[in-house]
């Protein structure tokens, strides 16, 4: 990726944080041309701001693909991500991983039970760190309501929304199973997807880079990472998926 286009994205970031993105019509994972899993869309009922928090409820066993109990503390489930330091004495960024850390501790405020089915964020760099990350939160596979956690790339919640009553059915879909705790970080996601991109495409004529992780929305399979960039030659869309427990990338088709 030129010097220059990074450059460029990196000055979008700040500006970027003062509002919500549009979600792209992205391909979804495993699908080459569905929409993305996971983090991906804001439809549904609820109010704007920070969510308050409700009944704390238990995952139902269909609810969860492992066991999530009350003993567990965060550094025993979520692998540490990586902490990036800014040039200049600027802040630390993170990973995905470690701002999962701080979204899940947050969700279970909102419910005991609850776990991450899906993630998205746009403008990601090549250290895998995009300008906000959306995470998307349930406590059962017949969810009454989804918590969507908004988090920067420095570790700060922005933003909680729930999401109750219709707008549940049309957004939760097929997504609830749970994503596991081992998958790889946005940091290697990124690089294998660039790797794979770079095979397909001239990346010089490429922008908007953007990640999401979920499971597919044709088969349930997965969970994918998947890696999406807007191919200025063909005005399109076009993704990597990568296997987000193996690393091993998807044939495109």
């Amino acid at each position: 990726m030129p010097v220059t286009e990074r450059v460029r994205r990196r000055g979008m970031w700040a500006a970027a944080l003062a509002s919500a993105f549009a979600v792209f019509a992205l391909a979804g994972c495993g699908s080459g041309g569905a929409a993305p899993t996971g983090g991906a869309g804001d439809t549904g009922g609820g109010p704007t701001g920070t969510a308050a928090p409700s009944a704390a409820a238990q995952p139902s066993p269909a609810a969860t693909a492992e066991p999530i109990t009350g003993g567990q503390t965060l550094d025993g489930e979520i692998p540490p991500g990586r902490e990036i330091a800014e040039g200049g004495g600027g802040p630390t960024q993170y990973t995905f991983r470690e701002e999962w850390r701080r979204a899940l501790a947050e969700a279970r405020k909102w419910r005991s039970g609850a776990y991450l089915i899906g993630a998205g964020g746009d403008m990601v760099n090549d250290d895998g760190v995009p300008s906000h990350w959306s995470l998307d939160f349930i406590d059962r596979a017949d969810a009454a309501a989804v918590l969507k956690v908004e988090i920067d790339p420095w570790g700060t919640i922005t933003r909680t929304r729930e999401v109750t009553g219709d707008g549940v059915s049309s957004f939760v879909g097929p997504y609830t199973k749970m994503i596991p705790f081992g998958v790889i970080d946005s940091d290697e996601a990124v690089a294998i997807g660039t790797a794979a991109m770079a095979t397909r495409y001239d990346l010089a004529r490429t922008k908007d880079p953007r990640i999401d992780l979920g499971f597919s929305s044709l088969d349930g399979s997965g969970p994918d990472w998947t890696y999406t960039l807007f191919n200025e030659s063909t005005a399109e869309y076009v993704s990597a998926h990568i296997d987000a427990l193996t690393g091993e990338v998807t044939p495109p088709g």
